[in-house]
């Protein structure tokens, strides 16, 4: 190796050590080196064998390939990696064609690796993906309460799961981003259901998963031509005792910009039959740079004539019952504002909300 890739390499395992929290009498004893030849390694003072490399790499739990990932380019392709700060914790990502970093803080490097093992060891089991991810955003979302929730699902479980260090050896050739793309989707719908159904379960309203069949036995109570059983991501159904009601649909978005047009006849047709139809959604919406801003889509909240266009699909055309985004930046219907829906912002810190209140409250004689 050049002196030059010699220093990276070294700093390349330095910083996968202490993200895994191993220490270098530890990474000795697993490889069986020397522990001062690693750390004339780390600084860059020692020129690796190929086997050692190997021992190096294994002893890690990643592939020798990820050992020399950036070297020479300056580039982290997929690889989510945290270093400590003065406030927290510094998370580095590739975005587009920038080495990007997001500040993540009064975090640990604990918790952090918590995370990882999470989405880790969920994608390694029998379970799905779409759990994985729901189970590790949810973990992130409790260890961290006071972080942006769009914030975790874009900038740590997104990123996170798009490491292939992060999936077994089996699914070397999946197309991450895509396949981020199919799952997300799912997960989505899986954390609604987890954070807000026990809270609302005492209160006789299920709320579960759509799927073809269900919807469609649903939509039928209604008649009503419009209705797409693929649009219902989330059913809302009022239980009392061995009796259900249909009462509405939960749309689940990340972006709000994903399709969500394809869902307003439908939802149309349900406000049409005085059912409840809500958009809930991450408003996940950033621009590639070396600090991303999670912004969002929805824009500032203005009067009639200034507001953006996604916005005004909410508050002057009512195409919804409601909106509620988990992005903290999401500005929110003013209250003096006099539209036809409302947008509300919300987080995961506690079931009992604006969110499980709209929908309660929406609902006649629910057990308050």
């Amino acid at each position: 190796m050049s002196d030059s890739t010699r220093i990276e390499f070294g700093q390349n395992i330095r910083r996968l050590r202490q993200m895994k929290g191993v220490s270098q009498e530890a990474l000795a004893e697993g490889t069986g080196i020397d522990r001062s030849y690693i750390g004339g390694i780390e600084r860059g003072e020692r020129n690796p064998a190929l086997k050692t490399i190997v021992a190096l790499a294994d002893a890690l739990g990643v592939s020798p390939a990820r050992l020399f990932h950036g070297i020479g380019a300056g580039d982290l392709p997929h690889h989510l990696e945290a270093t400590r700060n003065q406030h927290g914790l510094s998370l580095r990502f590739r975005y587009d064609q920038y080495n990007a970093s997001y500040d993540l803080p009064i975090a640990t490097m604990s918790e952090f690796r918590a995370v990882i093992e999470t989405l880790r060891s969920g994608l390694r089991s029998m379970h799905s993906r779409s759990d994985a991810v729901a189970d590790t955003f949810l973990r992130a979302a409790a260890l961290w309460p006071h972080a942006n929730p769009s914030d975790l699902w874009t900038f740590v479980v997104n990123r996170a799961y798009c490491d292939r260090d992060n999936h077994p050896p089996s699914e070397a050739r999946l197309n991450l981003e895509q396949s981020w793309k199919r799952t997300s989707g799912w997960a989505l719908e899986r954390v609604l259901v987890r954070h807000y159904g026990p809270f609302l379960a005492r209160k006789g309203i299920s709320l579960q998963l759509g799927n073809r069949h269900t919807s469609t036995r649903w939509f039928k109570t209604i008649g009503d031509v419009r209705l797409i059983a693929d649009k219902a991501d989330v059913l809302i159904v009022r239980t009392r005792g061995d009796s259900e009601s249909f009462e509405g649909v939960i749309h689940v978005k990340a972006s709000i910009a994903e399709r969500r047009t394809d869902d307003v006849p439908t939802s149309l047709a349900l406000l049409g039959s005085g059912l409840m139809s809500i958009l809930w959604t991450m408003d996940v919406k950033s621009t590639p740079s070396a600090s991303p801003v999670n912004h969002g889509e929805f824009g500032e909240a203005r009067n009639d004539t200034e507001a953006s266009e996604k916005r005004k699909d909410i508050e002057q055309n009512g195409h919804f019952s409601a909106c509620f985004s988990y992005n903290s930046m999401t500005n929110p219907t003013e209250e003096t504002s006099h539209v036809r829906s409302r947008i509300y912002t919300c987080g995961f810190g506690n079931p009992d909300d604006e969110f499980s209140n709209f929908i309660i409250n929406n609902i006649p004689k629910v057990t308050r």
